[in-house]
């Protein structure tokens, strides 16, 4: 999607320290028993999104895997979608081996990806080549994630030790799921570009340049199929006796309304992330453990608290009650090509310790 204006969200970037004494504060540590936490293992991820992107994208990224393969304590990467441009980059049937080959392909171990709107969604605009997005998300499938055959695709190297077992949604293979040293990763697939429902102008903002946008019944059918997902894999961190849960999607999901209640027609259609906000919200407050949702989509770094809720339903900007045990990670990106590490430490009474790390070969000039 496009970039917004910082201020929109900047009463509601918190620091990881706060984030700690927040936690540390509310006692939630406490359902992370003794025993949990010390059969457990701290272990180390990376998070990444939106690249590579254009020229710049093409010349910089490759500096961000190299540093990311150079780390001997990264088990895997979590890759938060847009595989390419939303207006510079063609969805042609050539683009995507390519990605596969000269970025996937390029991680010494495994990358787990959650698809983003700029590989199937905007393919429709003229400036990406006029393309049936049904067309480009079967292609984005069937490269990335299942084989004509109905064998899946794993990105990226071997896992150094233990392989996880991946449960993939038989409708929807990009949708998966699986625990990993204590934690349940659940990878729904919630695209930019509001989600693909349909949207006519004047009254919202349509992403492909034209006046109307999007897909309603492809949109209803993955949006309840994302919603039983998330509620299977919260089940599964519960039956696994997980200490905490990753959701791992590509869209900013507007938790505060600004994109919602900008002016016509510059307003955006999030209304279409409802539901999957409710999962979160429903199954967050009954897991009652940490949860950390990481998503791409704007660019830049960002670490906040943004679930707030009054008698179990969403209350936006700072009404209602924050959801503690809530925490919300938005990758770097296009433009701003670096990395977020991960640590995760069930000795930790935060349990989700974040260090940007800006690769040095990419720092702009000021």
């Amino acid at each position: 999607m496009k970039n917004i204006t910082l201020k929109f969200r900047s009463t509601r970037i918190i620091g990881v320290s706060l984030i700690a004494a927040l936690i540390l504060g509310t006692g939630i540590s406490s359902s992370l028993t003794a025993n949990a936490a010390n059969s457990a293992q701290k272990f180390t991820l990376a998070l990444i999104g939106d690249m590579p992107y254009d020229a710049k994208g093409v010349s910089e990224v490759p500096n961000v895997v190299n540093e990311i393969n150079a780390q001997s304590n990264i088990d895997f990467t979590l890759f938060s979608g847009d595989t390419m441009s939303g207006k510079g980059d063609k969805c042609t049937d050539a683009a995507y081996g390519v990605i596969k080959t000269d970025f996937f392909d390029k991680f010494t171990r495994p990358i787990f990806y959650t698809v983003g709107d700029n590989e199937w969604v905007d393919c429709d605009r003229a400036v990406k080549g006029a393309y049936d997005p049904a067309t480009r998300l079967a292609l984005v499938r069937s490269t990335y994630f299942q084989k004509a055959d109905k064998s899946y695709i794993n990105l990226g190297g071997k896992f150094r030790g233990s392989v996880p077992q991946i449960t993939r949604d038989s409708v929807y293979p990009e949708m998966q799921m699986f625990s990993y040293k204590g934690i349940t990763f659940i990878i729904p697939h919630v695209p930019g570009s509001a989600n693909n429902a349909a949207v006519a102008t004047p009254t919202y903002k349509t992403y492909n340049d034209t006046a109307t946008d999007g897909n309603d019944l492809e949109y209803k059918a993955r949006d309840a199929a994302n919603v039983a997902w998330i509620n299977k894999g919260f089940t599964k961190a519960t039956t696994d006796g997980s200490l905490g849960v990753i959701v791992l999607l590509q869209a900013n999901m507007d938790w505060e309304g600004y994109l919602r209640d900008l002016t016509v027609p510059n307003n955006e259609f999030t209304a279409a992330y409802a539901a999957t906000k409710q999962a979160l919200l429903t199954n967050t407050l009954k897991f009652g453990k940490p949860v950390l949702l990481q998503n791409g989509d704007e660019h830049w770094y960002q670490l906040d608290m943004p679930m707030n809720e009054t008698a179990g339903k969403l209350v936006e900007k700072d009404k209602g009650t924050l959801v503690e045990n809530f925490t919300r990670v938005q990758t770097f990106g296009s433009g701003f090509n670096h990395w977020v590490e991960l640590t995760i430490d069930p000795r930790s009474k935060s349990l989700w310790n974040f260090t940007p790390r800006i690769v040095k070969a990419n720092i702009g000039k000021h």
